[in-house]
């Protein structure tokens, strides 16, 4: 084998989207749409014998500020298309942490896209399924520091847990593994809940919907010039969809369910079956009440969230997603968000598309564990990744660089704690 320095980049990317642990921030454009995030990159690979292209990695570069020094990372690690090999993986992670020693890099970090043991769909571990725990030995051995397994948003570079669904099958298996698809469907096309395209002068409703989330978790959200370059570097590979509501057109569509089903109901003879539909009658008309008195009865479509999408090769990464909050559970945006993309990206070849991110944690209390319930509704498997390994080239400054970051981290936490509770609490949905 040969560790080669500088792939061609059309090279780097035909191999890259086509393996099957490709992400996009793996991609030569992730680059371009962080600058000026990181002042220089390399695209890396391995060759076999007969001069085949076996592996690529991204590694990009970082310059610190306090303390000054420079560090290099791989977001999402290598690609390769055989995690069996043992002899590759050694050799790889090996010639990758000398390559950043000698750039000068004080550290390499890399946070392997490759699942660390298999987990049932609820988040249990699989009894018998597979553990790729060896790849994290290897690394060990080459003289990475491995960083544990932590769970939670913003305690790892990149999230460590996600939700994939396997889109490689008929359509019909993927909606009848969709918790209640049929039910929610209906609900939102009665409440004229619409998803379509939406364009570059339109991803500011994005970054507004981000904006009010902030609110309420305390993060930086991120602008609408931010998503602008990333539409602009990734092109034709983004998807972006904006979910509207039009109030008044939910009323209509609403009265008229009302007025055909008390028709129904006046030739109805079984009490047990004419009791849901009055039940059903009665919470419409509430709902409409509602609306009224909110002086929502506009007849306009409203733009209530968006979602940034990102494929490559027949890989789709929900890059991003927010929608507002109504106070009534009917206007399921989220989910038309998600069901609309999955639907179009279905029919454009995609086969795996990634829910990017949940927290991990199965307990019920968890403040974001809603979140991993609804992404689960839709069928998708769990994934736990290896997490993150630091290959340490000089430690005194690693040392240095650590506690700095950690005073930082508490800094901004205690920033984003004054700036919630200055703040009313405004819900948004993800």
């Amino acid at each position: 084998m040969k560790f080669i320095e500088n792939v061609e980049t059309e090279r780097y990317r035909q191999f890259a989207s086509a393996c099957p642990i490709n992400h996009y921030v793996k991609m030569p454009e992730y680059v371009e749409a962080m600058k000026p995030g990181f002042f220089a990159y390399d695209l890396l690979g391995v060759e076999d014998d007969e001069g085949n292209l076996i592996g690529t990695a991204l590694m990009v570069h970082r310059r610190n500020t306090k303390p000054s020094l420079q560090y290099s990372y791989i977001p999402r690690g290598f690609n390769i298309n055989d995690l069996e090999n043992r002899e590759l993986i050694r050799f790889f992670a090996k010639n990758l942490g000398e390559f950043a020693k000698k750039k000068g890099s004080v550290f390499l970090r890399m946070d392997p896209d490759i699942a660390r043991v298999e987990h049932e769909k609820n988040g249990r571990i699989k009894e018998g399924g597979f553990d790729h725990e060896y790849i994290r030995e290897i690394f060990e051995e080459c003289g990475y520091d491995h960083l544990g397994y932590p769970y939670g948003y913003g305690v790892t570079w990149l999230h460590r847990y996600t939700m994939q669904l396997n889109l490689d099958r008929p359509w019909k298996e993927i909606k009848k593994g969709i918790k209640r698809c049929s039910q929610y469907q209906s609900k939102n096309e009665l409440r004229a809940v619409k998803v379509r395209p939406g364009t570059r002068e339109e991803l500011h409703i994005l970054a507004d919907s981000q904006d009010q989330l902030s609110h309420k978790l305390g993060f930086k959200p991120r602008t609408a010039a931010y998503w602008e370059k990333f539409y602009d570097t990734y092109g034709d590979a983004v998807h972006y969809y904006i979910v509207t509501i039009n109030y008044h057109e939910a009323i209509l569509n609403m009265q008229k369910k009302i007025d055909e089903d008390e028709a129904h109901l006046k030739v109805m003879k079984d009490e047990n079956k004419m009791e849901p539909i009055r039940k059903n009658i009665e919470a419409m008309r509430k709902e409409i009440e509602e609306i009224k008195a909110l002086n929502l009865d506009v007849d306009e479509d409203i733009p209530y969230g968006a979602k940034f999408i990102i494929m490559v090769g027949d890989h789709v990464w929900n890059m991003n997603m927010y929608t507002k909050k109504t106070s009534m559970y009917n206007f399921r945006c989220a989910f038309a968000l998600h069901m609309y993309a999955l639907e179009e990206l279905y029919k454009a070849g995609a086969k795996l598309y990634d829910f990017e991110g949940i927290s991990g944690s199965l307990d019920p209390k968890d403040p974001y564990y809603g979140m991993f319930d609804f992404k689960r509704s839709f069928g998708g498997d769990f994934i736990e990744y290896l997490g993150e390994f630091d290959y340490v080239c000089s430690r005194s400054r690693y040392n240095l660089w650590k506690a700095s970051s950690k005073m930082k981290s508490s800094l901004r936490h205690t920033v984003n704690y004054i700036f919630n509770h200055r703040n009313p609490d405004t819900s948004a949905e993800n």
